[in-house]
């Protein structure tokens, strides 16, 4: 199964309060930054990759936090992990951006005062610019408090498909030199079009 951002999105959003229910404990422990990160990592999104079917590989290629790959079609969904938003610029982003993966994935956390993250959001956008990316990417961002499971926003980015207009004036055609007027005249040009 190939998912799309959305479609991740969703199955994220909805499968955590569902592992937040049964496993409600532990979500209230998990106060420290290794034990949320042992939670979220370890705990719900390996469950979810194999409630999807997938063969998870922990610290996989370019040191991604996770990969989830079905065979033959190889790693479908990278994913990173990361508690402070301030350091996923220099290594989280870069190494997802290396993994040949259909859909890339990164999880991290905004003050309580910045969620939803639009600032975030916004600048990964200008990074993905700049890194001609062209495949699809999702931020999910939670507060940094996650005083409930609901505290989530996804944010999708696409290459998106554009179209424009080429039109070319007929003073460009009549040009004596113009290389396709030349083309056209030769025998092998004409023959190929009939």
């Amino acid at each position: 199964m190939r998912f799309t951002g959305e479609e991740f999105y969703k199955y994220f959003f909805c499968g955590f309060q569902d592992y937040v229910k049964r496993n409600r404990n532990k979500y209230e422990r998990a106060l420290s930054d290794a034990a949320w990160t042992v939670y979220v990592k370890d705990g719900f999104l390996c469950e979810l990759a194999k409630n999807f079917g997938f063969k998870i590989t922990k610290e996989g290629v370019y040191g991604v936090d996770l990969t989830w790959e079905k065979f033959p079609e190889g790693i479908l969904v990278a994913i990173e992990h990361e508690n402070d938003v301030t350091s996923v610029w220099d290594r989280e982003i870069p190494s997802l951006l290396k993994t040949v993966a259909p859909l890339k994935v990164l999880i991290t956390y905004v003050g309580d005062d910045e969620f939803p993250g639009e600032s975030i959001a916004n600048r990964l956008l200008g990074y993905l610019r700049d890194a001609n990316f062209n495949q699809e990417f999702l931020l999910i961002l939670g507060s940094a408090s996650m005083n409930e499971p609901t505290d989530w926003i996804g944010y999708v980015y696409r290459l998106e498909l554009t179209c424009r207009s080429l039109v070319y004036c007929s003073n460009f055609l009549q040009a004596a030199n113009n290389p396709a007027k030349k083309a056209w005249k030769t025998r092998k040009a004409r023959k190929a079009l009939s």
